[in-house]
């Protein structure tokens, strides 16, 4: 930080005036932080951990408040909420553990083809793939049929499932 001619400094910041100044070598807060106080993170922490017993298909189970929330949190994403499903991701992001970031690598270049093999080969990879917008989500119909009461062992396992984890 440059200072100019009158004591300010380029940002047009004045400095306090030397006798309210901090000594050198001295701490601005020399008490430090009070005994008892809590951090916000500490707070949460605490609060998420407290367990609670809670009634889930009948049977009452003890969890913590953070393992409720994502209960209900899961059995909110499965019935199709793009809010929930978007945080749960979000959760997972969190708390799942990131792989070690490599330094170095290295380029492979495939072998060149020619077009008619090109095509060809994609082709063979493409056969069995379904055309854009034609697919259709098995388990948001098997639901469906379920919650309708038409026979369905996927849609009575999901139905089961979305019983169990709707608190």
């Amino acid at each position: 930080m440059s200072k100019t001619s009158d004591g300010t400094s380029a940002e047009g910041r004045v400095p306090p005036p030397a006798n309210t100044q901090f000594l050198k070598g001295r701490s601005g807060n020399p008490r430090g932080r009070p005994k008892g106080a809590v951090s916000i993170e500490r707070l949460t922490r605490n609060f998420a951990l407290k367990t609670q017993t809670v009634a889930i298909s009948g049977e009452l189970k003890r969890l913590s408040r953070l393992e409720i929330a994502i209960l209900r949190l899961k059995a909110v994403a499965a019935t199709g909420k793009p809010a929930a499903a978007a945080l749960l991701n979000q959760l997972r992001g969190v708390t799942v553990p990131k792989e070690r970031e490599r330094q170095g690598g290295f380029l492979m270049v495939p072998a060149t083809l020619t077009q008619e093999e090109w095509i060809a080969k994609m082709r063979a990879v493409s056969k069995d793939s379904v055309e854009p917008g034609t697919e259709v989500n098995v388990e948001a119909e098997e639901f469906s049929k379920a919650a309708r009461g038409e026979p369905s062992l996927l849609g009575e396992a999901l139905l089961a499932f979305h019983r169990k984890y709707s608190i």
